[in-house]
């Protein structure tokens, strides 16, 4: 399995539109052929900015393209593109192609749990976390998450740390989280070692001031304001999850 992610900006006051147009979009292939699936996919909102997470087995170019000529897709992407801050011109492949190489994060690390029998599948959800680093200090912020400590992955009574990754494009800097079992309950017992440990005083030196993920209260404080909205969340295996946004903007199946 192989994770990958892209943001890109979206029009100020088009967020509504946004979340709309992206939980209601039809459900794509996953089996693709030749070796590839797409296994998962994530769709979050950090105030004008959307963060895609793609699970993929395969080379990610495949997906891409198999995902492009999907007609489904493409009707979503064609209502999305005029709320971009960059349109896309869809006649010009070379114009969708550049939109995708500007959106791709560069992964900065990952770690996943092997898999356990101690909960359901159907249990887990994912959480991102933004992390405000100060402008210019992202590739710093980057080599401390690459030497940092592993985390405590894995089930242990009701919740449970399954996967994370970090993400950086530029200064917008991203953890995912995968949970099992209920989120919140997750995050704040495994805050401490997930938000703190070694290398929480090194990093907090590129984060904007007031963020200070070496004490109690700061990573507190960083915990309720840096979590991305979860637009939905979609697997191969046919369950599509719903999200904090309420009855008005539900998760197609």
């Amino acid at each position: 399995m192989e994770r990958h992610a892209l943001t890109f900006p979206v029009r100020p006051g088009s967020v509504d539109a946004v979340r709309r147009v992206l939980s209601e979009y039809p459900r794509p292939q996953t089996h693709i052929g030749n070796g590839c699936r797409l296994l998962a996919t994530s769709v979050f909102l950090w105030e004008n900015h959307v963060v895609r997470v793609i699970d993929v087995e395969g080379p990610l170019p495949v997906v891409m393209r198999h995902l492009a000529n999907d007609p489904a897709i493409r009707e979503t992407e064609e209502k999305l593109n005029p709320l971009l801050v960059r349109p896309r011109d869809f006649s010009d492949p070379e114009s969708v192609g550049w939109f995708f190489r500007r959106a791709m994060m560069t992964r900065v690390v990952h770690q996943e749990a092997s898999p356990t029998p101690r909960m359901p599948r159907g249990k887990r959800t994912r959480v991102a976390l933004r992390y405000p680093v100060r402008p210019g200090r992202g590739e710093a912020a980057a080599r401390i998450f690459a030497w940092g400590q592993s985390l405590p992955l894995g089930a242990a009574l009701r919740t449970g740390l399954a996967g994370t990754t970090v993400f950086r494009h530029g200064d917008f800097v991203v953890r995912v989280l995968d949970v099992e079992g209920d989120a919140d309950e997750a995050i704040e017992r495994l805050g401490p070692t997930v938000i703190g440990g070694p290398t929480a005083a090194a990093l907090t030196e590129l984060l904007e001031p007031g963020c200070n993920l070496a004490t109690a209260a700061g990573r507190a404080k960083f915990l309720a304001e840096a979590r991305l909205t979860l637009v939905t969340h979609r697997e191969a295996d046919g369950t599509a999850r719903g999200t904090d946004l309420g009855a008005d903007f539900p998760s197609s199946s």
